[in-house]
């Protein structure tokens, strides 16, 4: 019966040794991580407010950089357009007229400053020249009344010469008032030059009605331009969010866009397994067919996220995640938005491929 006793301990030690040795070899050496296949998508929208007349997109087309998608309907813009371009062409011929009113008062003024400078100068010269005739009308009197006063001249001959002197003075008086009225052309004329200036502010005021009419017929093509949805990025039509006659406003999306180069794998790390996984580490990423390829980290969580999982050991803490992302190769177009795909996660002491050394 002892003996019996020792047979049965024995065995049940042995199986306790086993059991250890067995959970020991069997320790997992990777975590796999279930994940999602994700990108950012790119949302087109209007920026004004307008009905949908066409669009020219399915879900799943493939597009270009700025193709056209859709369009609004643009009767009021193009009708907001022909009428501030029917303002500038006003504008730009009233200043195109001013202009030619400058222009025409430029040269008339000048033509008569120049003709009242001449008349000028030649009253000078005539008064000029009445003034000597005068002088020397003068001269003679004085002479032959001397000579009367010796008998050495006619009576008849002093009254010539007094007679030629009266009527010099009556020329030189003239000649004075011509100066005068000479003088009052040109002040007229140099007058006019304020008229000048008056015109040019106003070929000034016409220019910017000009231009201000030219900005808003450059803002009615912007706005024109907006009926108009383009493709912002090249990628493929995820999304048809409205539809055709559906009236839409500024910043409410029509489609969305991604681009099947841009996709990653988003999985969460449970905080005790963080700390093996670094920017640039290169892992391993299952695919529901089976198939695998390898993953670049490029991004890791700096805030842990709320708690997924309940620790019920001793701790009795809350087991919270990090958010892990991983570009892949999508070539080949294996990669959808929306699949699931595993990231093993080594869990041995070696560093994953593409880790930096310590």
């Amino acid at each position: 019966m002892a003996a019996t006793k020792r047979i049965l301990l024995l065995g049940l030690g042995a199986a306790a040794i086993g059991a250890i040795s067995y959970s020991t070899l069997q320790r997992p050496t990777e975590l796999v991580l279930t994940g999602i296949v994700t990108t950012d998508d790119v949302v087109v929208s209007p920026q004004v407010t307008g009905q949908l007349s066409k669009l020219l997109v399915s879900e799943g087309d493939s597009v270009q950089r700025d193709q056209l998608l859709a369009v609004l309907a643009a009767d009021e813009l193009d009708a907001d357009r022909a009428f501030f371009a029917h303002n500038e062409e006003g504008a730009a011929d009233q200043a195109q007229e001013t202009q030619a009113g400058l222009h025409y008062l430029e040269q008339q003024t000048e033509g008569q400053i120049r003709q009242a400078e001449a008349t000028l100068a030649e009253t000078v010269a005539q008064h000029d020249e009445v003034a000597a005739n005068l002088a020397h009308a003068k001269l003679t009197l004085e002479r032959d009344e001397a000579l009367l006063k010796g008998g050495g001249i006619s009576v008849q001959d002093v009254d010539l010469a007094r007679t030629t002197y009266i009527v010099s003075v009556s020329r030189e008086a003239a000649a004075q008032k011509q100066i005068i009225a000479a003088r009052s052309t040109l002040e007229l004329a140099r007058s006019n030059a304020q008229q000048v200036l008056a015109k040019r502010s106003a070929v000034s005021v016409a220019e910017r009605q000009q231009a201000a009419a030219a900005a808003q017929t450059a803002k009615a093509d912007v706005r024109l331009r907006y009926t108009e949805l383009h493709a912002p990025i090249a990628g493929i039509v995820d999304v048809r969010a409205a539809r055709v006659g559906e009236v839409v406003t500024p910043g409410q999306p029509v489609l969305t866009l991604i681009d099947p180069d841009d996709l990653w794998v988003r999985a969460d790390v449970e905080e005790s397994y963080i700390d093996r996984v670094r920017v640039g580490d290169r892992l391993t990423v299952r695919l529901p067919s089976g198939e695998t390829h390898e993953g670049t980290v490029f991004y890791r969580g700096v805030d842990a996220a709320f708690a997924t999982q309940r620790d019920v050991s001793r701790t009795k803490r809350d087991i919270k995640t990090f958010q892990v992302r991983l570009r892949l190769d999508n070539k080949e177009r294996r990669l959808a938005v929306g699949m699931t795909a595993y990231v093993v996660l080594p869990l041995t002491a070696t560093a994953p491929a593409g880790a930096p050394k310590s």
